[in-house]
């Protein structure tokens, strides 16, 4: 059934985790690479159909990546749940299922807003991760979103010395100021590309998002052109914490 869904567009999938499971729409294509698309706040509407994380797929998946969004289990609490989310459906695709060869073998994640911080986090957790872009990070509303959480969050996040990361917010953004968007970007090591858009809400950014993904794809893994990330994923020089 996993071989079947290669080159099929996306199809709805039920992903394990933690003895639960996620609803995902999953795109399966030739490529070492999945792109992990994270959605805003479920408790005020967010869901993987939100257009940050179509708009990541439909891009990425153009250029021949896999591609996955997902509805998180729960938004509320400290973000752990969510956190375990990003980690189970990573694992989904990079770990062999009944004998077959993983689906992937790098991961990139991307989140928009709520899910950007989660997925930050997450990435430490991920070996197969290659790096991550934050956009429209809510980090003026971190003590409420993650119950107190966000400063652990927020350290788990700073531990990707070598993976390529974009950090992506408007001047306009409701939940988070130019000087936290700063501060954020300033903790997280390099190599990293820090976008601060004028006149851009929080609500707007994907509008912005096919151009600033694939300009930061080009630039941060050394690819001639976004297709060519997608059919060999990043360069071997890229590395993950736990590798170093």
């Amino acid at each position: 059934q996993l071989l079947q869904m290669h080159g099929r567009g996306e199809e709805a999938v039920q992903i394990p985790v933690d003895g639960s499971c996620v609803n995902a729409m999953v795109h399966v294509q030739e490529s070492p690479v999945v792109v992990i698309a994270l959605h805003p706040w479920g408790p005020l509407g967010g869901s993987m159909d939100d257009p940050h994380p179509t708009t990541v797929c439909r891009t990425l998946g153009k250029a021949g990546c896999s591609t996955v969004r997902f509805n998180f289990r729960s938004g509320v609490g400290s973000g752990e749940a969510s956190v375990a989310d990003v980690r189970g459906v990573a694992a989904w695709f990079v770990e062999p299922h009944e004998g077959s060869a993983p689906l992937a073998t790098q991961v990139l994640v991307v989140g928009y807003s709520y899910g950007s911080i989660i997925g930050a986090a997450a990435a430490a957790d991920i070996p197969q991760c290659v790096g991550f872009a934050v956009l429209g990070p809510p980090l003026d509303y971190g003590w409420a979103l993650y119950v107190l959480n966000a400063s652990s969050l927020r350290a788990r996040a700073a531990r990707s010395a070598g993976r390529p990361k974009l950090v992506m917010a408007g001047s306009a953004d409701q939940f988070c100021s130019e000087r936290t968007f700063s501060d954020f970007a300033a903790e997280l090591p390099e190599p990293k590309k820090a976008i601060y858009l004028q006149n851009v809400d929080h609500f707007s950014l994907f509008r912005r998002l096919p151009q600033a993904l694939t300009e930061w794809v080009v630039e941060a893994f050394g690819v001639k052109d976004i297709q060519e990330f997608g059919r060999s994923g990043a360069p071997a020089g890229v590395r993950s914490p736990a590798d170093t």
